[in-house]
């Protein structure tokens, strides 16, 4: 983990991160939106999510972006082909 950033920065951080997260999870998407949320949490101040292969009808991801932040994801792939995703960090 590169970033680096005091308690009360962090903590104006995830706020700011999570209204643009919430505000992913109110629509479907027609692939898990990894680019989104990394540009997110990169605008926030925060480590990117690492490399990963995201696969199954659903799923979780919880993983560190920074020093004391925690990303959590999940999603449901629904009939239509589409996601439903649950994104915040805390």
């Amino acid at each position: 983990m590169k970033t680096r950033m005091s308690a009360h920065f962090e903590r104006a951080s995830r706020k700011q991160a999570n209204d643009a997260l919430r505000r992913l999870s109110t629509v479907y998407h027609d692939s898990l939106p990894i680019f989104d949320i990394d540009r997110i949490l990169g605008f926030a101040g925060f480590d990117p999510t690492e490399p990963a292969i995201y696969c199954g009808r659903e799923g979780r991801s919880h993983e560190q972006v920074g020093p004391r932040t925690w990303f959590t994801m999940t999603w449901h792939k629904m009939e239509s082909g589409r996601y439903e995703v649950i994104a915040y960090v805390s």
